[in-house]
């Protein structure tokens, strides 16, 4: 199994071609982009959330908390690098003499 298809089995819906999409092999690559954009606010979001409802003492379970506060973490850190390949790339080309 590919490292994609183990990544797509953990964010439903991720990846894969949508109904109506305008390319025929699928989501183009920004929209691929965006939506693990949307993907890692949610995360953050969540982990947010739940941080606040165990300060209020709403949430007892502090293994969760601090699970989905590693996740949001990490889900954020892989689309700096990500943005920071794509940085890296731009520059490269802009380097080169036609």
């Amino acid at each position: 199994m590919d490292p994609v298809s183990r990544i797509s089995g953990n964010v439903p819906g991720f990846f894969g071609p949508k109904k109506g999409s305008a390319s025929p092999g699928g989501d183009s690559f920004a929209d691929t982009l965006k939506a693990f954009a949307r993907y890692v606010d949610g995360e953050i979001k969540k982990s947010d959330r739940m941080a606040q409802e165990f300060a209020v003492g709403k949430r007892q379970d502090i293994h969760e908390v601090m699970i989905a506060a590693q996740k949001a973490d990490l889900s954020f850190r892989f689309l700096l690098q990500i943005r920071n390949k794509l940085m890296e790339a731009y520059q490269e080309v802009m380097r080169m003499q036609f």
